[in-house]
């Protein structure tokens, strides 16, 4: 992506300054090549890990904004008093204005995009009444339409940027389980569909956790809520990068990792059951669960792996419970086994 606005910007500036060839703009001769090397030195540093893409792309923005302004500035000078308008890079304020929008969040960005105008406006004022274009009015008028085209643009992307917020608010919502804040079933089935498209491999846990219901007869559905997002929270600090926690339903949450082997997966389930068994809600004390593990085989439909590993979950739960279990292993990895009124507790 930042690769192909690197390709662009640098074939925009050469071609800039080939059109100008051989009489260069004394700013565009220094400006865009600085621009080029900026560009270049921001994928250079992409590339090896030294920066994050937004603030490549952040880096990006300032400069072109800058060079813009400089251009604003400079055409004042020795284009518009001979040719009554302004050139053609005043096109690019309405893009910088739109890019403003996307990048940041709305607040910032109306922060941005208005501080910007505001140079603008200073700009075409200063050089409109002291400049070489003072009381040119077929000039003036070029301005006017430049600058109330800038405003609207930014009230428009102002306004939808807003809805925009709104939207996505609303799609997340959507993904979203409102008890635990993690991804809800809709969500993985649909990282799970996409997995079914490419091809791609991937490790699924399911786990159910032990004896739930009676912590819910017992201590009232607020406390099992209380253990809910407790589980979820242990969750979310153990999932690997590139990976979905999701509350498949009640008491079940299913893990959608990177392809993972036995041992790994078993290091991080290990540390997510201590984890577990340390968490006290009021009075339950310890939580376990049933955990059922299968990697996707080459060509395998997600929804034979989720087969495989609700089938590893349920052999958990004939055997005792509170177990680990690779589908394709023949016997669980532990054999601890927590009783149901030491996880519920006493009133």
């Amino acid at each position: 992506m930042f690769f192909a606005l690197v390709c662009l910007g640098m074939a925009a500036a050469v071609l800039a300054l080939w059109m100008q060839a051989p009489n260069f703009d004394p700013l565009d001769r220094v400006a865009l090549p600085l621009l080029s090397a900026l560009l270049l030195g921001l994928q250079f540093a992409l590339g090896r890990g030294w920066l994050s893409l937004h603030a490549a792309v952040s880096v990006t923005y300032a400069g072109a904004s800058l060079y813009f302004l400089l251009a604003l500035g400079h055409q004042f000078q020795v284009f518009a008093p001979q040719m009554h308008m302004l050139s053609e890079s005043a096109y690019w304020f309405p893009v910088l204005y739109a890019i403003a929008f996307l990048l940041y969040p709305p607040r910032q960005a109306r922060w941005l995009a208005g501080s910007t105008f505001l140079l603008t406006l200073l700009l075409c004022v200063y050089h409109l009444t002291l400049g070489p274009g003072a009381g040119d009015m077929q000039l003036a008028g070029a301005a006017l339409q430049f600058l109330l085209v800038n405003a609207f643009m930014i009230i428009l992307q102002s306004t939808f940027s807003k809805q925009r917020v709104q939207l996505l608010a609303a799609r997340e919502a959507a993904y979203r389980d409102a008890l635990t804040g993690l991804a809800n079933r809709r969500a993985a089935e649909e990282r799970l569909t996409a997995f079914a498209q490419t091809g791609e491999r991937f490790t699924l846990v399911l786990f159910d956790l032990d004896h739930f219901k009676a912590v819910n007869d017992v201590h009232g559905h607020a406390t099992g809520d209380l253990v809910l997002r407790g589980v979820a929270q242990a969750v979310q600090s153990l999932v690997p990068r590139g990976g979905v926690a999701a509350r498949w339903g009640g008491e079940e949450f299913l893990l959608i990792l990177p392809v993972m082997p036995g041992w790994q997966v078993r290091e991080v389930l290990d540390t997510l059951r201590a984890e577990l068994l340390g968490q006290r809600h009021g009075a339950v004390t310890g939580v376990t669960a049933c955990f059922g593990v299968a990697t996707a085989r080459d060509g395998e439909h997600p929804d034979d792996v989720l087969g495989r590993a609700d089938a590893a979950m349920y052999a958990v739960k004939r055997q005792g419970r509170n177990d680990v279990l690779l589908a394709d292993a023949r016997r669980t990895f532990y054999t601890q086994v927590v009783p149901a009124e030491q996880v519920v507790g006493r009133r």
